[in-house]
């Protein structure tokens, strides 16, 4: 009975996997890209589930066909690899002047949390990587007490924009 259940259970997921794939490469060929610009890290960056070594990038940033999430395709200057698609979390309004990386540091280690793009009058924000935490919590009982907030450096990092 167990068999026949994990049975079912991985071809379901093999169908929605399928399903997944198919969709997103029709979805990736019609995008549209409404920003795109380039970057130079200074220091190593996580930036949703991928490490980004110092280096020169180009960013493209656009909306996926039918409204879906808006992805960022980070790709190196140098090999011109795809280094990255990431999905944003969300998009707010921003009334900066200049096109940035914003980036939360710790010792020689980032973590991009928004992109401004004031072109298109974006800021558009990433998840935290899975495992960090911005804070120390101790649990009291049935619930959280904020002990300490580690210092943090907020970093702009430039993104120039492409014509």
């Amino acid at each position: 009975m167990k068999t026949i259940r994990n049975l079912v259970i991985l071809v379901g997921l093999s169908v929605v996997f399928f399903a997944l794939v198919a969709t997103g490469a029709r979805a990736q060929s019609l995008s549209t890209t409404s920003f795109s610009g380039t970057f130079t890290l200074p220091f190593e960056v996580q930036w949703g589930p991928t490490t980004l070594s110092p280096g020169e990038y180009s960013l493209y940033y656009g909306r996926l066909f039918g409204g879906g999430p808006a992805p960022v395709a980070v790709v190196g200057q140098a090999n011109r690899t795809v280094h990255a698609l990431i999905l944003a979390q969300g998009v707010n309004d921003t009334s900066i002047k200049k096109s940035a990386l914003v980036c939360i540091r710790e010792g020689n280690v980032g973590i991009v949390r928004v992109l401004d793009i004031p072109q298109l009058g974006e800021a558009v924000t990433f998840s935290m990587p899975r495992g960090t935490q911005m804070m120390a919590r101790k649990n009291n009982g049935n619930k959280n007490v904020k002990m300490a907030e580690g210092p943090k450096l907020i970093q702009r990092i430039a993104v120039t924009l492409n014509r």
